[in-house]
């Protein structure tokens, strides 16, 4: 199977909302309160996912040969990781690592950055510790109850 990655376009939202929505279901709302779910979700749907693109925000796609979504980083003001999801049946081929580092080169050429940030649920933690990010604070809870982890990766 064979990866193509780009940066994403307003058409693609409908695709980005509905693997957004399928990972987080399966993987994220377990562990969080039922009051979490609506917000975060409405935070995925096509129609705010064109909203983000619209003020400048960056996804960038991994797309698999058959034209299926595979994997998304959204990134906001070119340092902060506000989305980042894999297909479930596609975890552990590498596509998350590949799709960081382009996420990542992107925002050190667009702006030179060099300190990212993003909030981890609990099941993300290990995957972002594998990329280098650490705890920056204790747990946040929203006031709709959910829960997540602040993180940081300081580039040398």
């Amino acid at each position: 199977m064979d990866i193509r990655y780009r940066l994403g376009r307003t058409q693609d939202a409908v695709a980005i909302g509905v693997l957004a929505r399928r990972v987080t279901q399966r993987w994220i709302l377990p562990e969080q309160p039922a009051s979490a779910a609506g917000p975060l979700l409405y935070g995925m749907s096509a129609k705010s996912i064109r909203q983000k693109m619209q003020d400048g925000q960056r996804f960038h796609l991994a797309w698999q040969d058959d034209g299926r979504l595979a994997g998304v980083a959204a990134m906001r003001g070119d340092s902060h990781l506000f989305q980042f999801f894999v297909s479930t049946r596609l975890h552990g081929q590498g596509i998350a690592r590949q799709l960081w580092q382009r996420t990542m080169r992107d925002a050190i050429r667009r702006a030179g950055t060099r300190h990212f940030t993003l909030k981890a649920s609990a099941m993300a933690l290990p995957v972002y510790l594998h990329f280098g990010f650490v705890p920056s604070g204790p747990l946040l809870v929203s006031d709709t109850g959910l829960a997540t982890q602040p993180m940081h990766l300081d580039l040398p």
